[in-house]
């Protein structure tokens, strides 16, 4: 299929260059800073003195190391830095953390919050790291996570860093009050010759140094707004919101577990991952399309996907074998592959008779065509990772939008699908895609 080379066996896909890339490397005195925040804060005791982390501060060798010593804590094993499933820490030991990817986002709006956090704290970053590591929550302004309805409280989600002292917030109290030196208190005198006053400028000055000679802003917290998005705690959750349409209709929420969803009044639409009407409301409102030059690729995927349920090693087979093999299982190829060729015979047709036959199509063949709409009125990245969800046979949809489930379904596949799995986001990855 490609001469790009996969092992034959023990397939790591760090070393294949597929995940991991580009972290931040720690050891040294961070690497004490990192675990004292790992034990004062979460409660986990880590002697890992050298590791990488993500521009949240996640790490894939704490990871391993946590998921052995503590198997039955984690919720999100690869997801350390969670209090149970929405309460959310990020880590910054330097601000050199914010060229490193994201490991494994569970959210579609984290890192444009990450990125906005090394942008607009960068000086403060810079000097608060030069002596502690900072960390801080992802408050989304929800108090208590009971079900995912909560969720539709979302708004906003902001984030305030410090260290384990509270040095930035002793800063800035310190600030405060050099700033108001002269002023009158309430009983008249000035702030500068209250003696209880300047003792308490004293002890902040003993705490945290000169405030003149800190580089730290009050720029704390760091919001940003949310409108549609997902996330993968409480089972998954897709929004979809402020969207433009002739109708009163104010959100979508896709939930993916049925027992999850109830009727939320008329002018929200709560639908299951997995509801035949997803689809079509979906392309009701302009979130999906059809595309048919897909129908091609979308044949040679279920054709591979019979043969590697079959067991066969697909990556190793030349053109000729795999017609041959798939001649040889053509009982076992489903009703949509069928319905793909029918619409691929009619290719020289209008666009308009194409669309047609596909909307008297099965779900499962207008899953295979669907396509997310481009912004402004389309969210691709909410659509995306709902899609790589409920169709796993396009493995660069699922590498590129769905990161987590790549890496956590990864381990469970036979070697014939792992290796095919490596072979197509390495060709897509040759060809171009991100």
């Amino acid at each position: 299929m490609t001469d790009i080379i996969i092992p034959e066996r023990d397939i790591d896909l760090e070393k294949l260059g597929l995940i991991n890339q580009g972290l931040f490397h720690v050891d040294g005195e961070l690497a004490q800073r990192y675990n004292a925040v790992l034990s004062k804060v979460f409660g986990f005791e880590s002697e890992l003195d050298s590791f990488r982390v993500d521009k949240r501060g996640l790490s894939p060798e704490v990871c391993d190391h946590l998921k052995r010593k503590y198997q039955d804590r984690l919720e999100f094993g690869e997801n350390y830095l969670n209090i149970k499933s929405a309460n959310r820490y990020m880590i910054v030991l330097s601000p050199d953390q914010k060229d490193a990817p994201l490991i494994a986002p569970q959210t579609s709006y984290e890192e444009g919050l990450y990125d906005e956090v090394y942008r607009q704290a960068r000086h403060t970053i810079e000097d608060l790291t030069q002596s502690d590591a900072l960390f801080g929550e992802l408050d989304n302004g929800i108090t208590v996570f009971q079900s995912p309805y909560d969720l539709m409280q979302l708004r906003t989600v902001k984030i305030s860093l410090d260290s384990l002292d509270g040095a930035g917030q002793l800063m800035g109290q310190l600030k405060e009050m050099s700033d108001r030196l002269g002023e009158k208190n309430s009983f008249g005198t000035d702030n500068a010759l209250n003696e209880e006053y300047i003792s308490q400028m004293r002890g902040l000055v003993g705490k945290v140094g000169n405030v003149d000679l800190r580089n730290i802003s009050d720029i704390f917290p760091i919001k940003r707004e949310v409108h549609c998005f997902y996330v993968e705690f409480f089972r998954g959750i897709h929004s979809l919101r402020n969207f433009k349409n002739d109708d009163d209709l104010n959100a979508i929420y896709v939930f993916h577990h049925q027992g999850e969803v109830r009727d939320l009044g008329e002018e929200v639409i709560g639908l299951d991952l997995h509801d035949k009407d997803l689809l079509k409301t979906l392309h009701r409102y302009k979130f999906l399309k059809y595309d048919s030059g897909l129908i091609e690729q979308r044949i040679s995927e279920i054709e591979n996907e019979v043969l590697l349920e079959e067991g066969i090693d697909v990556v190793s087979l030349p053109p000729y074998e795999k017609k041959r093999k798939v001649i040889e299982h053509s009982g076992k190829l489903p009703e949509c592959w069928r319905e793909l060729r029918n619409i691929a015979g009619l290719m020289d047709n209008t666009s308009t008779e194409i669309e047609d036959a596909v909307k008297h199509t099965t779900p499962e063949t207008k899953l295979k065509l669907s396509v997310a709409t481009k912004k402004p009125f389309g969210k691709p990245e909410i659509v995306n990772h709902m899609l790589a969800e409920l169709d796993s046979s396009d493995v660069t949809r699922v590498y590129e939008s769905n990161p987590r489930k790549f890496r956590v379904d990864f381990p469970g596949f036979p070697l014939n699908r792992q290796r095919y799995v490596c072979s197509q986001v390495l060709s897509s990855l040759k060809g171009g895609i991100k």
